[in-house]
């Protein structure tokens, strides 16, 4: 690896879309590597060894591709990464630490925080948040179909009304009932349909780890002297074990740019 291989970006499907999409915001230098598992979303319905299981297969394919650093974009993924972190020759950067270390510096003292139901079950947001801010108030929520909705509906106009009763359901409780200062989106396949959560909820303030985690990238990569030349125009290849048609329709949709190439993976022979 080195200053011109890409930057990876994993995920259980295309919710790691939004933290891509960040990376050509405040990184448009930089090439990105994306790899969805299509084939076995969403993650959070699964359990823990299953999910390092798939997670490892994802890993192998980075390192083959020699990336500089690696984003994991999944939140699920992300609560068990002290399980492999060791395993990558390059920086791996968590989005639950980059969501923990952002929530931590609101001003604001009561956090609310949206996920799938593994994500919540570990209880890695509140415990994460805590050990940089303990003062704070810390309310975790899992929700067990709105990533899977996501996944599959958007962009589609008969999958909106269900996606939106699924937003009313699951956020209504930090917007209405309990009231919090701030919700962070622990899943990066809802900042994908935040225009309906600010349509139902305008007065709730979110807070998408993405941007910090690219903030974080970026200086890595300074610090190690790795970033791009900032004349060179970021290019992106996605690989999915999912449709391959699916991922590029929604890769534009969500406004993602650049793209080279979308291609097929086979997906992991299953031992379970």
């Amino acid at each position: 690896m080195n200053r011109t291989s890409p930057i990876g970006v994993i995920d259980s499907g295309i919710g790691g879309f939004s933290v891509a999409k960040k990376v050509q915001e405040l990184l448009p230098w930089e090439d990105i590597l994306y790899f969805g598992d299509g084939a076995n979303t969403p993650y959070g319905n699964h359990d823990a060894n299953t999910i390092l299981a798939m997670t490892r297969y994802m890993l192998g394919f980075m390192r083959q591709n020699e990336v500089k650093l690696l984003l994991v974009a999944c939140n699920t993924i992300s609560c068990l990464m002290d399980s492999y972190r060791d395993e990558m020759d390059c920086p791996v950067l968590s989005v639950v630490e980059a969501g923990a270390q952002a929530a931590a510096n609101l001003t604001g003292e009561k956090i609310g925080v949206v996920s799938t139901c593994f994500t919540h079950q570990t209880g890695c947001y509140p415990k994460a948040i805590h050990t940089i801010a303990p003062q704070k108030q810390v309310f975790s929520k899992g929700c067990a179909n709105l990533a899977h909705l996501v996944e599959t509906y958007l962009g589609r106009e008969d999958g909106k009304p269900m996606i939106q009763a699924e937003v009313q359901a699951d956020l209504e409780e930090f917007a209405v009932q309990n009231p919090v200062d701030c919700c962070v989106l622990g899943c990066t396949h809802f900042p994908l349909v935040r225009e309906e959560i600010d349509h139902l909820f305008p007065h709730l303030m979110l807070l998408d780890p993405a941007e910090e985690m690219v903030a974080t990238a970026h200086k890595y990569l300074q610090e190690r002297g790795e970033e791009r030349d900032h004349t060179h125009i970021g290019q992106m290849k996605i690989m999915t074990t999912g449709d391959v048609e699916e991922y590029a329709a929604k890769a534009k949709q969500v406004g993602l740019i650049n793209i080279i190439s979308v291609d097929a993976w086979p997906p992991m022979q299953k031992k379970w």
